[in-house]
């Protein structure tokens, strides 16, 4: 059923339409989807090139800063474990020169001075030992115990711990603080002792900030914090986080150090789509142009040269003004088209021999039925012109037997009216303005012979006088008003004749109505077959043939557009009532 309608649709469609269904369907789509296919695999490439872009400038970021505090974590265990650091700190004192003597002679004479300095912002030991002295290296224990980091390691509950918090006592700059932090776990140590490596955070940033990256990158530890970002300072975490739900183009790497959650979370302009295009113009518009242009203007040229030469076959069939088909000339090619428009010009030139033969013979043959059916028109004309001559050499008859002979003058004048109409047949068309005036010196004669009992009127609209019709039809039907509707009534009878148009069906319309005896309905029916299917034959088969004789004139000069309508009721009157197309009729000039 499908395939049957999709058939159906198709077979209503021109070419035009047919190869532009065939470009959408077979070119357009298909090479638009393919382009489309290649343009996702560009956009997903360049999207995973910044995926990995985001994701090894996240690595590079976290291997700096797993780097910077390993290494604190590493310098925090020697210290640890240096027995020298270690006598020094659990030794008692006298005094505080004493302590000050032992510090100089160790801190002068070691690595750890040298050591504190490197890449450090300091490292400050914590005893728990009454007899030194609070100085830059080491420190009473006591006096951390009040410090924000010293509250958060004791609660981490860890040996090792990375610290990051803000000092709200600090300057903004300096607000932000990493401490690594170990307590002793050295055995042959007599005393307590927390070891602190503090980070320069600006030393951090700018080691960070040589990192080559082209995406915005926060270093974020715990849920609230933002150590550093290559974007500016003092980020809100909030705003890190935004970005991390809004955006496309994100990466987060997140790792523990020291018991200390980060993450690095890395942005970019995920603009694949103007990036492929961007980096792929080139290659971009050889696609476009091999893949859609390229094979749309060789279906255009393949179009035309099938659709013009198709056009010149179907202009060859259609003909010209004469109805004939013309030889095409200058056909090109060799294919199956330029094969029909060879084998049409052969059945041209074969349908030319035949219908010269043919038209021979047609001719012939028009020219015999027009002689016969003139012949057969002066035979019906002939009947007519007898059957007035007489009625009206009956009329003056009975008027001079009944009057006497002083009007006999005026009679025989209405009687050449109409005998010089009757007997002109030279043309057997008349206009309706002197076919009625015909109808009134006919019927002002028949006045003379009905007296009172006859009365009439004739009533023609403008615009309708001028119209032809064949000669002696309607007052045919005038005389079988008199005859069959006013002879046989004893009281007055009126006729009327009207010619009109009715505009809305385009149609002239011409009534006799009498008010005579009229007809029974079978009687109406069997008239009104008989007038609109009326022949030669039928005619040459009945005796009365006047109002069949008028119907068949009309019906052979108008191509049997002409129809005819009876309506009649016994005691009441009849009426005829003829229709012909105005396109049908002409106008004499």
């Amino acid at each position: 059923m499908a395939k049957g309608s999709a058939s159906s649709i198709l077979n209503k469609l021109n070419l035009n339409r047919k190869f532009v269904v065939i470009y959408v369907f077979c070119v357009i789509i298909p090479l638009v989807l393919t382009d489309g296919f290649i343009l996702r695999a560009l956009i997903n490439e360049e999207s995973n090139n910044y995926r990995f872009s985001r994701e090894n400038e996240a690595a590079a970021y976290k291997s700096e800063i797993v780097k910077t505090f390993e290494y604190d974590a590493v310098i925090a265990r020697a210290i640890d474990q240096n027995d020298t650091i270690n006598r020094l700190l659990d030794s008692g004192y006298a005094d505080p020169y004493n302590y000050y003597s032992a510090y100089y002679s160790y801190v002068e004479d070691s690595f750890f001075k040298t050591l504190a300095g490197l890449k450090r912002d300091k490292i400050l030991i914590y005893v728990d030992n009454p007899t030194i002295s609070n100085g830059k290296y080491f420190c009473q224990l006591s006096r951390a115990e009040k410090e924000p980091w010293y509250q958060m390691f004791i609660e981490s509950g860890k040996k090792e711990a990375l610290l990051v918090y803000y000092d709200e006592n600090e300057a903004v700059s300096e607000k932000k603080k990493f401490i690594y932090a170990v307590r002793s776990s050295n055995d042959n140590s007599k005393v307590d002792k927390i070891i602190t490596i503090s980070n320069d955070i600006s030393a951090l940033s700018q080691t960070l900030k040589g990192i080559p990256v082209t995406s915005s990158v926060y270093v974020c530890t715990g849920d609230d914090f933002v150590p550093f970002s290559n974007v500016g300072d003092n980020v809100p975490y909030s705003r890190v986080m935004e970005q991390y739900t809004s955006r496309r183009g994100k990466t987060r790497n997140t790792f523990e150090l020291g018991g200390t959650q980060f993450s690095v979370y890395a942005f970019s302009d995920d603009n694949t789509v103007l990036s492929v295009i961007k980096n792929n113009k080139l290659t971009l518009f050889m696609l476009i142009l091999v893949t859609l242009v390229l094979p749309i203007l060789i279906m255009k040229v393949i179009e035309n040269s099938i659709i013009k030469r198709i056009n010149t076959l179907q202009e060859a069939f259609v003909g010209n003004k004469n109805q004939t088909f013309r030889i095409i000339k200058d056909i090109d090619g060799s294919d199956e088209i330029s094969s029909l428009m060879k084998n049409y010009n052969k059945m041209v030139r074969l349908n030319n021999e035949l219908t010269n033969t043919i038209y021979k013979e047609k001719l012939k043959e028009q020219e015999t039925d027009i002689a016969r059916k003139n012949a057969e028109l002066l035979a019906l004309q002939s009947q007519i012109n007898p059957h007035f001559l007489f009625n009206a050499l009956e009329s003056i008859r009975m008027h001079s037997v009944l009057k006497g002979e002083d009007e006999t003058a005026e009679m025989v004048a209405k009687l050449a009216v109409m005998e010089r109409q009757n007997v002109d047949w030279q043309d057997d068309s008349v206009t309706v303005g002197n076919e009625a005036e015909f109808i009134k010196a006919y019927l002002q004669l028949q006045s003379y012979r009905f007296g009172d009992r006859l009365s009439f009127d004739i009533d023609i609209d403008d615009g309708c006088e001028d119209y032809l019709i064949p000669k002696l039809t309607l007052v045919t039907f005038v005389e079988n008003a008199c005859v069959h509707g006013i002879e046989s009534k004893s009281s007055q009878g009126w006729i009327f004749v009207r010619v009109y148009k009715e505009e809305d069906e385009g149609m002239l319309c011409i009534e006799v109505e009498d008010t005579g005896d009229g007809m029974s309905e079978k009687e109406v029916a069997k008239l009104s077959e008989r007038m609109n299917s009326v022949t030669i034959d039928m005619i040459k088969k009945y005796k009365h043939v006047g109002i069949l004789n008028a119907c068949l004139r009309m019906k052979m000069m108008f191509n049997e557009k002409a129809k005819f309508y009876v309506d009649s009721e016994q005691g009441v009157g009849m009426a005829v009532v003829i229709k012909i197309p105005i396109e049908s009729l002409t106008k004499r000039g």
